[in-house]
């Protein structure tokens, strides 16, 4: 019996230690995400939008986010300290009339853009052959 309770104890304080090891990483993780946009891209990233006739963006609000699947900026702030850098771009179905943006290029980190189903123009820019672009999607455009 005295056996038994004792590996009972052990498994619990085990799990005690893992859940408290989750919980400090998810701190750590949700203070990386709480990590500001790096103000070159941030200038980027609206001049992305101007070129695509988006509306709405401005320095003043939060550029990165995760709520619509159809309309957001994907961040990546993983690391402490650091800022953080754009990562994907989805902008599909938003009525976007402009052009195909060049200041892609001015987006480092950007490995995903997806502009599908807008009424976007013009033929894909030379400046994004020095993206790190591995993922496009630009059908059902003009």
């Amino acid at each position: 019996m005295a056996t038994a309770l004792s590996d009972i104890l052990r498994i619990t304080s085990s799990l005690l230690v893992l859940l408290l090891l989750m919980f400090c990483m998810g701190a750590i993780n949700l203070e990386a995400q709480v990590g500001r946009l790096a103000p070159d891209e941030v200038e980027a990233l609206l001049e992305v939008a101007t070129q695509l006739g988006k509306k709405g963006w401005n320095r003043n609000m939060k550029l990165c986010n995760d709520t619509d699947a159809d309309n957001k900026v994907v961040c990546n702030c993983s690391f402490p300290g650091e800022a953080c850098h754009v990562v994907a771009i989805y902008l599909k179905r938003q009525d976007l009339d402009g052009t195909l943006p060049k200041a892609i290029e001015k987006l480092p980190h950007l490995k995903q853009l997806d502009l599908w189903a807008n009424y976007l123009s013009g033929k894909i820019p030379p400046e994004w052959a020095n993206t790190k672009l591995e993922y496009l999607s630009i059908g059902v455009n003009n």
